[in-house]
């Protein structure tokens, strides 16, 4: 079974979640995301290891990086957690398009699994 979800999340001046994946195992999708304002946007993917959201990865890396304006990138994510949440901000704000594509084992008759978002 595959869940597709595509929305967009206005990007304010200060850092805040742009939305958030909540899986009953490791997360594992892939990700597009494009900035559609007219503003540079900072972004980072975070994972919930119990007890706080850390940064999923350093400066520079897909997880953890800047889009300018009508930027478009795609990539993977995993963690071993089952809670991911993209956070940013654009000074002077700017509008995030994301898509996310999971592929799901669903047991016959079993539930189907969705994104938080």
């Amino acid at each position: 079974m595959i869940a597709h979800v595509t929305d967009g999340q206005v990007v304010g001046e200060t850092l805040s979640t742009l939305f958030d994946t909540l899986q009953q195992g490791p997360v594992s999708f892939m990700l597009i995301i494009k900035n559609s304002g007219v503003n540079t946007m900072n972004y980072r993917l975070q994972e919930f290891n119990g007890t706080a959201f850390v940064d999923m990865g350093t400066s520079g890396s897909d997880y953890y990086n800047t889009l300018t304006a009508n930027e478009v990138k795609s990539f993977k994510v995993t963690s071993t957690y089952p809670k991911v949440q993209m956070v940013g901000n654009a000074s002077g704000g700017a509008f995030l398009e994301f898509s996310i594509t999971r592929y799901h084992n669903r047991a016959s008759g079993g539930s189907v699994p969705l994104l938080s978002l």
